[in-house]
């Protein structure tokens, strides 16, 4: 029978070729690019977890551990002498474990009392470190600003009488100007625009188009994070306020501040014991509200509070109430206006030159009208009544806070839209915030001395050689190994490989080489399509296959390295197409690029092709004279029996 196989100068040839692009492209280098042995497999590693712990046990318990190289313990194939393998090293980590431990324990026997003092001590000695960097750096800058204060403080007695300055002068204890991240809580309703014209609306306040025009500009003034209430007389309201990042008092972190409002009722118009304010976003924008040309008073509570939880004392914290305006009403109602401060419950301390003065009634504001020039004020409001302009002065007064709670009414007459804003932007000139003293840090104790030990361990590798099958498969999967198939019919390769064990290393390629034997006509795309998981690349001039296990295979190799990793067949689709011949087969495997094994040979075979029919002579027909004989050349009366080859008997018919 005529033998087909796989020519070994070809597979020489190939390998050779292989071999010297390999080293044209990637020159010899003394480390190793992977861990995969050559001549040894793929490197495996048993869970070394207890023997892992063992060790970071003893380090923290002050033992000096070094690791020594890893052991190699050997090379294996079956599944049994893996188990054996691994048996043999949980074996070994499990005495280098119980060797660690008991050095660990002695060691914490004697570093026990070295190991929390050291622990305290390094705690200790970096705190104060830091401590002290920044408290060398804090006391310059202090010296440097006390410096600065006391020249301010000296102006500002030598100035008190002059415009813009305080007439008693006092530091600034608090810092409380700006807070754009500050979180708004509410305790009651907070209402959408329309639900808040509807509700003012209901109130039938009058048909005068200055009625609601006023409210209508508040409320669509604002911004989308502001918070539109509704106060009722004599029902505290609470906004609180958290993530505070810019505040301070007397050097003390402020984290929240709450503004409790108690509405305490309007006269000279009827609304229904209600009022809508707009609460902002920032504590130091704080609040809008509409007195609909009537006489408003709204009380107010501050409470500071430190990162905590508890309640800053604010006392000798200077506020700013300003923009008191008088005068700048609307011109078809009253130009009259007043803004007011009330029932402060510390001490007003009033500006030079500024319009706002304490009353007896306990309330701050200006005698005069403050907005315009011809109504006698000495500027025009724009002149003075900006968030920055140097004359804002004119229109405010210092509260000096002298108790652990603030608390002071807002109040206006005939003003339509109020803005009041609580902080620490003092209007009067030149007021210095008062530098705090920083405090020296705390030395720690001498160092402790630390006694010593010191043990050794080790890791222990082996490798695994994969199990290579090739099979011969039939069309519908049967093995026909050895077996004789039609020819023109469809055979499969199977390419397996035992799965990568668990505990391997990386693997970064799987490379299946087959070369087909001659008159095998592979199919591409059926190969293809059963081998999802892989390149599939073929040579025909080598008439060499190539699977190559694409990033999906590869990561799904990789994905738990502590389990047993399969991996699938390629098959290889085709027909034999040569009658009479035997076709041997087998592949290799190459992974990372540096072990490479080969594969069982399968065979499977074609029948002979039939020989052709010979031509054969007629004999002559000899006719039946009744006794047996042989046939005559002539022909055969009906009814006559012919045997060819054999003896042969006729019955004559009856007549």
């Amino acid at each position: 029978m005529k033998r087909v196989s796989t020519s070994s100068f070809t597979r020489v040839a190939a390998v050779s070729l292989s071999l010297l692009l390999i080293l044209t492209l990637f020159p010899l280098n003394p480390v190793k690019a992977y861990a995969t042995d050559p001549a040894k497999g793929i490197e495996v590693r048993e869970d070394a977890s207890k023997l892992e712990a063992s060790v970071a046990a003893a380090k923290a318990a002050g033992v000096d551990v070094q690791k020594d190289d890893d052991v190699d313990k050997g090379s294996v194939e079956s599944s049994s002498d893996i188990d054996a393998k691994k048996s043999e090293i949980q074996d070994d980590y499990n005495k280098q474990s119980q060797d660690l431990d008991a050095i660990t324990e002695e060691a914490k026997q004697k570093l026990a009392d070295y190991a929390t003092k050291k622990a305290a001590y390094d705690t200790a000695k970096a705190k104060y470190d830091a401590d002290k960097a920044q408290y060398d750096a804090d006391k310059a800058q202090y010296d440097a600003d006390m410096i600065a204060y006391n020249k301010a403080m000296a102006e500002l007695e030598q100035k008190k009488n002059e415009d813009g300055y305080m007439t008693k002068p006092y530091p600034q204890l608090l810092t409380f100007k700006s807070e754009p991240n500050a979180v708004l809580t509410l305790s009651g309703r907070k209402y959408t625009h329309d639900e808040f014209s509807a509700e003012v609306r209901s109130w039938n306040l009058g048909s005068e188009p200055w009625r609601y025009s006023y409210f209508d500009a508040l409320n669509n003034g604002q911004a989308a994070n502001a918070a539109r209430v509704m106060l009722e007389k004599d029902k505290p309201f609470t906004a609180t306020y958290t993530n505070l990042t810019n505040s301070s008092y007397n050097g003390k972190k402020i984290s929240k501040v709450v503004y409790t409002y108690t509405y305490k009722g309007s006269s000279g118009v009827n609304v229904p014991n209600k009022l809508p304010v707009v609460l902002q976003k920032d504590p130091t924008v704080t609040i809008w509200y509409n007195d609909f040309f009537g006489d408003a008073r709204i009380n107010v509570t501050v409470k500071f509070y430190d990162e905590d939880g508890n309640v800053i004392d604010p006392t000798g914290s200077l506020l700013s109430f300003s923009s008191l305006n008088r005068g700048n009403g609307s011109g078809a109602v009253d130009k009259d206006a007043i803004e007011k401060v009330g029932y402060f419950n510390g001490e007003y301390v009033p500006i030079s030159g500024s319009t706002i003065k304490p009353h007896a009634d306990g309330s701050a504001y200006s005698d005069t009208n403050n907005a315009e020039k011809a109504y006698g004020s000495r500027f025009n409001t724009a002149d003075w009544d900006t968030p920055t302009s140097p004359k804002a002065w004119y229109g405010a007064i210092v509260g000096r806070v002298t108790s652990p709670e603030i608390s002071f009414d807002m109040a206006s007459h005939k003003s339509g839209i109020v803005w009041f804003a609580l902080n620490s932007d003092i209007k009067a000139i030149n007021v210095p915030t008062k530098p705090v003293e920083p405090t020296p840090p705390t030395p720690p104790a001498e160092e402790p001395e630390k006694p010593t030990f010191s043990a050794r361990y080790h890791l222990d590798v082996f490798y695994v050689k994969p199990q290579l099958e090739k099979k011969a498969l039939s069309e519908d999967d049967k093995d026909i190994n050895s077996n004789t198939v039609k020819t023109n019919s469809v055979v499969k390769f199977a390419l397996n490989t035992t799965p990568f064990p668990a505990g391997h290393e990386k693997i970064d390629s799987v490379v299946f080489h087959d070369v087909l034997p001659e008159g095998y006509e592979v199919n591409l795309e059926d190969t293809k399509k059963a081998s999802p998981d892989y390149e599939v690349s073929y040579d025909e001039g080598t008439r060499t296959l190539v699977f190559t296990a694409n990033a999906s295979l590869l990561s799904q190799i990789n994905a738990d390295p502590t389990k047993e990793a399969d991996v699938p067949a390629p098959v290889i689709v085709g027909k034999v197409t040569k009658d009479g011949a035997v076709y041997e087969n087998d592949f290799d495997i190459d992974i990372n690029n540096t072990y490479t094994r080969s594969s069982n040979k399968v065979t499977v075979k074609t029948p002979e092709p039939p020989n052709p029919p010979k031509k054969r002579k007629k004999k002559a027909k000899t006719p039946y004279t009744g006794d047996a004989g042989v046939f005559s050349s002539i022909a055969l009366c009906t009814g006559s029996i012919a045997v060819l080859g054999g003896s042969w008997f006729i019955k004559k018919k009856k007549k």
